[in-house]
């Protein structure tokens, strides 16, 4: 069991490691340079993406969001792993307890995760407006 443990930190590290190697490719064109350079009001141009000053924190939202992510994946995964124990745990009262507790616990994060995901949404979106 301490393997699949192993394995399973793995995974999440290495999932971790390579969205943090990703960035953000903005694509830009002529016509989206020219409609920001003429006399559009300020909702017009944000609706372009004429405004820089979002990126900022688009790219915080992005990485704690994709941090979330990951937290409730390896929850799901947590839960799928009680399952299992449960289900090869032969009628022992000691591993039937501990299977039921992971199965709580990874309950319990994943609400958290779900939580923490619409909290940061929530609360950047009314700091910087951010529609993501």
């Amino acid at each position: 069991m301490r393997k699949l443990g192993v394995a399973i930190l793995a995974i999440v590290i290495a999932a971790f490691a390579g969205f943090l190697a990703i960035t953000p490719v903005m694509a830009e064109n002529a016509v989206t340079k020219e409609a920001c350079a003429s006399d559009l009001d300020e909702a017009q141009k944000a609706a372009l993406g004429c405004s820089e000053s979002g990126q900022a924190p688009n790219i915080v939202q992005g990485l704690i969001n994709g941090a979330i992510t990951i937290v409730g994946i390896v929850a799901v995964v947590m839960i799928v792993v009680a399952g299992q124990r449960y289900a090869t745990s032969s009628g022992e009262p000691g591993q039937i307890e501990q299977a039921r507790n992971m199965l709580i616990y990874s309950l319990v994060g994943l609400i958290i995760a779900i939580l923490a995901f619409a909290i940061v949404n929530f609360v950047l979106g009314g700091i910087f407006g951010s529609s993501t």
